[in-house]
């Protein structure tokens, strides 16, 4: 059987106030397009589904229209919460969808999900796990359970897994190996690594379909991978390539493993340089509707230089001044009254652009201070 791997649609997400539900929609059909020409049986969307708990009425809207899409083509959907999700929400209908190989799982009840299907080499078990906390798994166990690696375990180890069978889990959690994942600017962090899980917990099953983390990446080994979100949500992923995984299971221990790369409506891009040269490459471009981050590096004060930008990049997202040269940090006295308003200018300037006053400039800011008088020493 044949199979995508996907997570992280995030739909409904904004970016600096910039809807990406037409970049999702874009994105979503190039999958649907892709699964029919592929021939995939089944598609795993592995959590964070949504960007909001209460998703905006497009979001749900796409969403249906891609799981109806797929239903036609007699593919079947296996899908779980992420720690975006609202796990309830995402339940309703899931039982009345099961007739229609729709497979979803919101909430965590006690039990591992599964659905078992069978092929020509034989039966697959799919086991569903939304994203959970350790306060989730307690009542269950009637045990006060502290780590997410204990409460990951004792659901697992509660599944009873047939090791003769293929056993393929859906998961959304902070999976580590040893600690080390690739992340991104556009995921949720934990102080001290608290909501990690060991990719150990997950070597009896053939293949772990991970969501959480939007790089697509293996987790010690190369059957435990992250799918990473189908389109960049930070430009810290801006050189990141983004892609579908498609496995085919076959014989239990053979799984083949590819990418299909995905192609987004609006790149995310940067661009650095003073505001005029820019302008000026902007100009021969014949502008771009990708989304922007320009980065100046100009000294100067500019005029308007987001309207400037904009008429030539109609989605320029954000701006940002590089600080200009370098310059050894002066060592505060021990209280500011120790230093003249003069000297607090200085160094306010000084730490503010990275340079010195020059002559010019310490020319004018004497005047300042003589027209101001001595009711400012």
């Amino acid at each position: 059987m044949k199979f995508f791997h996907i997570a992280d649609l995030h739909l409904g997400k904004k970016i600096y106030d910039f809807s990406m539900i037409d970049d999702q929609k874009h994105i979503l059909t190039q999958i649907l397009e892709k699964a029919e020409k592929e021939k995939i049986d089944g598609i795993f969307i592995s959590g964070d589904v949504y960007d909001k708990g209460v998703p905006p009425v497009e979001a749900v809207r796409l969403l249906d229209e891609f799981l109806t899409e797929l239903s036609k083509r007699k593919i079947s959907i296996f899908m779980i919460a992420g720690n975006h999700d609202s796990a309830y929400r995402l339940d309703f209908g899931s039982r009345l969808f099961q007739e229609n190989q729709i497979h979803i799982c919101g909430s965590f009840d006690g039990n591992l999900k599964s659905i078992l299907l069978r092929d020509n080499y034989g039966e697959i078990e799919f086991f569903l796990l939304p994203f959970i906390k350790p306060a989730l798994v307690s009542p269950y166990v009637q045990a006060d359970i502290l780590s997410y690696q204990k409460a990951v375990e004792l659901v697992l180890q509660a599944a009873k897994l047939d090791k003769e069978r293929r056993n393929v889990l859906l998961a959304h959690q902070f999976v580590t190996w040893h600690g080390e994942a690739e992340q991104s600017d556009s995921e949720t962090y934990s102080l001290g690594g608290v909501d990690e899980v060991d990719a150990d917990a997950f070597f009896d099953f053939d293949y772990v379909a991970l969501g959480h983390l939007h790089s697509p990446q293996k987790i010690g080994r190369a059957e435990i991978r992250y799918a990473g979100s189908p389109l960049a949500y930070s430009f810290s992923e801006i050189r990141r390539k983004k892609t579908i995984t498609k496995l085919e299971l076959k014989e239990k221990g053979n799984i083949q493993i590819e990418f299909i790369p995905l192609m987004p409506k609006r790149p995310l891009r940067e661009i650095k340089g003073p505001l005029q040269g820019l302008l000026e490459a902007a100009r021969q471009e014949g502008g771009s509707e990708d989304y922007i981050r320009a980065v100046l590096t100009d000294s100067m004060i500019l005029n308007d230089p987001m309207g400037q930008l904009r008429s030539l990049y109609p989605n320029l997202m954000t701006i940002e001044v590089e600080a200009q040269g370098k310059l050894e940090e002066k060592e505060l006295p021990n209280s500011a009254e120790e230093m003249t308003p003069q000297e607090l200018f200085q160094l306010f300037f000084e730490r503010q652009n990275r340079k010195e006053l020059d002559e010019m400039q310490k020319q004018a800011v004497k005047k300042v201070w003589e027209e101001l008088g001595d009711e400012m020493q």
